[in-house]
C-alpha cells in the first residue's frame, strides 16, 4: 500500500466530511436534539454508510453505472425522495420540543446510515477519489486496509463532532432557536434533493 496514496485519500475524506451537506445536518439534529449518545449513533450509522460506498466502489460500482446508466437515475431519484422526506420531516417538527421529535437509540443509526446511503454525490465523489488517487484500484488486504481506515477516520471525526457540538453551551444556543435552525436546514437540503434529482 503507497503511503502517499493512503495519505492523499484520508485529506480527501476529511475534506468532504467538514463540507456542509445532508450528513452535517444529520448529526446537528441528533446531537443537538437528544444529546451525547445519539449524535455518536448517528456519526456511526453515517461512518458505515460511507463506508459501504468505498466498498462498492472497490468491487466496481462506477463501472455499473456507466454501463447502466438507468441504475444511477434511480439512485439519485431514491436520494432525492429522501431528503426531501427528510426536509419535510425537519420543517415540519420544527416547533416540537427536540426531545419528543428528535433521534433516539438506533433511530440515530438509521438516520445517519440512510442519510449517507440515499446520497448519490456520495458514491460518485468516493469513486472519484479511488480512481484519482490510487493508481490501481485496491484488492486484497490493501483494499481491507483502506475500507478499515476510512472506517476509522469518519468514526473520529463524528465523535469530535458530537463532542463539540453537545458543549452545554451550543446545545443552550440550539434549543433557543431550534425552529428557526430546523427551518433553515430543512430548506437547504430541499435546496439539495433539487439539485441532486436534476
Amino acid at each position: 500500500m503507497d503511503i502517499a496514496a493512503l495519505l492523499a485519500f484520508n485529506l480527501a475524506i476529511l475534506g468532504a466530511l467538514a463540507s456542509p451537506g445532508p450528513a452535517v445536518i444529520a448529526m446537528l439534529r441528533a446531537s443537538l436534539g437528544s444529546g451525547r449518545r445519539a449524535g455518536f449513533l448517528c456519526g456511526l450509522g453515517l461512518s458505515v454508510g460511507a463506508t459501504l460506498w468505498s466498498l462498492l466502489a472497490v468491487l466496481g460500482l462506477s463501472a455499473l453505472f456507466a454501463v447502466a446508466p438507468w441504475a444511477f437515475l434511480a439512485l439519485k431519484i431514491a436520494g432525492g425522495a429522501y431528503l426531501i422526506w427528510l426536509a419535510l420531516s425537519l420543517w415540519r417538527n420544527a416547533d416540537a420540543p427536540a426531545q419528543a421529535e428528535a433521534p433516539q437509540g438506533l433511530n440515530g443509526f438509521r438516520l445517519g446510515l440512510v442519510t449517507n446511503m440515499a446520497n448519490p454525490k456520495a458514491v460518485v465523489f468516493i469513486a472519484a477519489i479511488f480512481t484519482t488517487v490510487f493508481p490501481a484500484m485496491p484488492t486484497g488486504a490493501s483494499a481491507a486496509l483502506v475500507l478499515a481506515n476510512h472506517l476509522a477516520l469518519e468514526i473520529m471525526f463524528y465523535s469530535a463532532l458530537t463532542f463539540g457540538l453537545t458543549i452545554p453551551a451550543f446545545r443552550a444556543a440550539y434549543m433557543r432557536f431550534k425552529a428557526v435552525f430546523d427551518r433553515a436546514a430543512a430548506a437547504v437540503l430541499g435546496v439539495m434533493a433539487l439539485r441532486i434529482a436534476t
